[in-house]
């Protein structure tokens, strides 16, 4: 099988972790570069998080410089705690080890993604898994990479509900305009939203079952148990749900997840629904669908892809 080039846009985050480290599992996917972005947690951590996990991973694929902040409104300012939203240095208090000693590019995020476009003409996929900021830059300095890009698989948006508001799903909240900005752009985009994630929720039971196995990433699985269990008796609310992991597993096993085609819009103005993804599941607004939105996740068929990624790490 043909390898599909593959860059991972990205904010570790516990949940990025796993999805790289999953994506990296994969034997017919080939992990070009990580392109980093402030969301979970701070640039300096997601950042420097990105880098340990090229290095663990080998080294094998280049890392970026990304963006600090969102384009115009920034869902992150004045946002308390945000580099508490997945535990110390963003990755539960976990330092994964640098192993192959990989080191962040001197090139911006934009640049490295046009390079490999190039590169990969038509064929080059990109999991957008953080705040869209730095694909939204990449369109706007590079606008002919519509033409090379195969498709978006992103991490964000709700075809109902969200997480941060009522309507807004932290992702697309973090930098609504850059959202919107991609929905333009006329590149396939698959929308792995939360109404399709919270299918494949996990009880802590079914959560823990993962870290039976020992592995080489026993340690971040156990460490992320550990967080939420902490999260937990804290009287906090905390989903576990594997949002950025199913993203992937997605262009994986395209099977895994259902879609439908619906015409969306991200809204920019107004104070109380910034954010929100509108999906025109009615056609009201008579436009050409440019959203494939993802409406159902396969829970079991991603239990079996996480087992096959444990597997890969023993």
């Amino acid at each position: 099988m043909k390898k599909i080039p593959l860059i991972i846009d990205c904010d570790p985050g516990t949940d990025d972790a796993v999805a790289i480290l999953l994506a990296n599992s994969c034997p017919h996917i080939d992990l070009l570069a990580l392109t980093p972005v402030a969301g979970n947690s701070s640039y300096t951590y997601t950042s420097d998080n990105a880098v340990r996990l090229a290095g663990f991973m080998g080294g094998g694929c280049r890392v970026a410089k990304g963006a600090e902040r969102a384009l115009i409104f920034d869902g992150l300012a004045g946002y308390q705690n945000k580099d508490d939203i997945h535990g110390g240095h963003g990755m539960a208090g976990v330092l994964i080890e640098n192993r192959a000693g990989a080191k962040q590019e001197d090139k911006f995020a934009w640049d490295v993604i046009y390079e490999e476009a190039l590169a990969h003409p038509g064929e080059l996929v990109i999991a957008a898994i953080g705040p869209l900021t730095n694909i939204a830059i990449t369109l706007l300095k590079h606008p002919d990479i519509r033409h090379y890009v195969k498709r978006i698989y992103m991490m964000g948006g709700s075809a109902t509900t969200g997480n941060v508001s009522p309507y807004a799903e932290f992702n697309v909240w973090v930098d609504p305009h850059a959202c919107d900005i991609v929905f333009k752009s006329g590149i396939p985009v698959t929308m792995v939203g939360l109404n399709a994630t919270r299918h494949a929720e996990f009880t802590l039971e079914e959560f823990e079952q993962l870290t039976d196995t020992p592995c080489a990433i026993t340690f971040l699985l156990a460490a992320i148990n550990k967080f939420i269990k902490e999260i937990l008796r804290q009287g906090r609310r905390w989903d576990l749900i594997m949002h950025d992991a199913i993203t992937v597993g997605a262009l994986i096993d395209p099977d895994m997840v259902k879609t439908a085609p619906y015409y969306v819009t991200c809204e920019t103005e107004s104070s109380q629904s910034i954010g929100q993804t509108v999906v025109d599941r009615g056609g009201h607004l008579g436009r050409t669908p440019n959203v494939d939105v993802a409406m159902y996740v396969d829970k079991a068929r991603f239990k079996d892809m996480l087992q096959k990624m444990i597997a890969f790490y023993r």
